[in-house]
C-alpha cells in the first residue's frame, strides 16, 4: 500500500524530527551558557555522541513504533516519549540560565521547545490519520473517530472495532471494549429518540465480567452487535457513514464464525481459573480488574538477557566513534579489542537472545493474545447476551455492515 508506506514515512520522520530538535537545542543552549559563564571551551558537547549515547531509547522507540505499526494513534504517544530526553535536558539549562543570569528569554525559549515537541507530535497524529481516505481504509492502517458526547473512542483496526477511553482519555487502553469481524453480527446507524444507557461488559479476570454504563444522549448513534456484546455509540452522521464504509471494506472478506464457543475454550483462550478464588496480592494490586494490565515483570528478566549484546554493541561504537572514554567503559586497551572477549560475549549473546525470546517475547505475546481476547469476549459465552436494541425490544440477527436506519 503506497498510502500506508506514505504515511509511515512521513511518521517516522516527525518523531525523529521530535526527537533531534531538543538535543540539537541542548547543544546550542549549552554553547551560550558556556558564553555567558565565560568558559574558555564554549562547548563541551558533542552532538554525535550524545545520538549515539542515547540508543537505547531509540531501540526502545523504535520497538514501540514496529510493535504498533498498524496502531496509529499510539505513534503520537511515542513521539513524546522520544521527545523526553532532549526535552529535560534542554528546559534544565534553560532554568539554570534563567536562575542564575536573570535571563527570562531562556524561560520563553524552554516553553516554546515544549510547545513544538507537543505540536511535532500532534503533527505525527495527523499525517497518521487524517484525512480518512480510500487508500487509507484500504490499508492495515487503525482509524480513530470522534464519538459525539463522550470522552470514549471508537477505532476501526484492521481485524476489528474497538471502543475505548470509557474510563479515562488520559489511560485510552482502560476498558478498552472489541467486536472483531469475525465475531460482528450487525452495524447499522439508527437515530435515538430518547437519551438512553449503553451497558457494556468489561473483563474483570473472574468468571463474571464487570459492567460499564454511559449515556447516550437522543440523535444519531451506530448500534453494533457481536457475539458477545453489544454497543449503542453516539456519533455524528458524518462519522457514522465513514465507520460505516470503513468495516464494510474491512470485513468484507472475513467469515463470521457462526459456531457456538464452549466454556471450557473461552477459559482455556483467557486463562480465567475456574474458581472465583483470588490471592491476598492479586486482591489488593487488582490486575484482574484492568483490561490495560501489562506483565511489566517481564523487563528486569529482558534487560538482563540483553546485557551481552548491549556489551558488544558498546564496544562495537566505541571503536566506531574512537571514544576513548566508551572504550574504558567497554574495555577497549588503545582500540584494540580481545578477540576472546569478542568471541564469549558474540555466544552469550546468542544463548540469551535465545532464552529471551523463549522467557520473554513468546509469554508476552501469549499474554497479548489473550488481551485481544477478552475485550471482546469478557465472559463465557453461556452468559454472553447480545441482538437487541437498548429499549426497544427489536432482535436482530442479519449481519449488515451497510445498513441504515432513522
Amino acid at each position: 500500500m503506497i498510502e500506508a508506506f506514505a504515511r509511515r514515512t512521513a511518521g517516522l520522520v516527525l518523531v525523529a524530527l521530535a526527537a533531534v530538535v531538543p538535543v540539537v537545542a541542548y547543544t546550542r543552549l549549552d554553547a551560550w551558557d558556556a558564553e555567558l559563564a565565560g568558559r574558555a571551551d564554549p562547548s563541551s558537547i558533542d552532538l554525535v555522541k550524545m545520538l549515539l549515547g542515547g540508543i537505547g531509547v531509540w531501540v526502545i522507540i523504535g520497538t514501540g513504533l514496529w510493535w504498533h505499526r498498524h496502531r496509529t494513534t499510539m505513534w503520537p504517544i511515542w513521539a513524546r516519549w522520544a521527545t523526553t530526553p532532549g526535552l529535560f535536558l534542554a528546559v534544565f539549562i534553560c532554568l539554570s540560565i534563567a536562575s542564575k543570569k536573570s535571563a527570562p528569554i531562556a524561560l520563553a525559549i524552554g516553553a516554546g521547545l515544549i510547545a513544538a515537541c507537543w505540536a511535532l507530535s500532534e503533527a505525527v497524529r495527523l499525517v497518521m490519520t487524517c484525512p480518512i481516505t480510500d487508500g487509507l481504509i484500504a490499508s492495515r492502517l487503525e482509524i480513530p473517530f470522534r464519538v459525539r458526547g463522550l470522552k470514549a473512542r471508537l477505532c476501526v483496526r484492521h481485524d476489528r472495532l474497538v471502543l475505548d477511553s470509557l474510563t479515562s482519555r488520559r489511560k485510552r487502553s482502560r476498558d478498552a471494549v472489541a467486536v472483531p469481524w469475525q465475531a460482528l453480527r450487525f452495524i447499522e446507524l439508527i437515530n435515538v429518540e430518547q437519551k438512553t444507557v449503553c451497558q457494556v461488559l468489561v473483563f474483570s479476570g473472574l468468571p463474571q465480567a464487570h459492567a460499564r454504563e454511559f449515556d447516550v444522549p437522543p440523535g444519531p448513534a451506530l448500534h453494533i452487535v457481536g457475539t458477545a456484546r453489544e454497543l449503542l455509540v453516539p456519533v455524528t452522521n458524518e462519522v457514522g457513514r465513514a465507520v460505516l464504509r470503513a468495516v464494510e471494506a474491512r470485513s468484507a472478506n472475513v467469515e463470521v464464525d457462526e459456531g457456538q464457543l464452549s466454556e471450557d475454550e473461552w477459559r482455556r483462550r483467557s486463562g480465567v481459573r475456574r474458581t472465583n478464588a483470588l490471592t491476598h496480592v492479586q486482591r489488593r494490586a487488582g490486575v484482574h480488574y484492568r483490561t490495560d494490565y501489562r506483565p511489566y515483570r517481564l523487563i528486569p528478566v529482558a534487560g538482563f538477557l540483553v546485557m551481552p549484546l548491549f556489551a558488544l554493541s558498546g564496544m562495537t561504537l566505541s571503536l566506531i566513534t574512537g571514544s576513548k572514554e566508551w572504550q574504558e567503559q567497554f574495555y577497549v586497551v588503545d582500540g584494540v579489542v580481545t578477540p576472546w572477549n569478542v568471541a564469549i560475549l558474540a555466544v552469550a549473546s546468542i544463548g540469551f537472545l535465545y532464552v529471551l525470546h523463549r522467557l520473554v517475547v513468546k509469554s508476552f505475546l501469549s499474554f497479548m493474545e489473550g488481551q485481544n481476547y477478552i475485550e471482546a469476549y469478557p465472559e463465557p459465552p453461556a452468559r454472553a447476551k447480545a441482538g437487541t436494541v437498548p429499549g426497544s425490544g427489536k432482535r436482530k440477527k442479519k449481519r449488515s455492515p451497510g445498513s441504515t436506519s432513522t
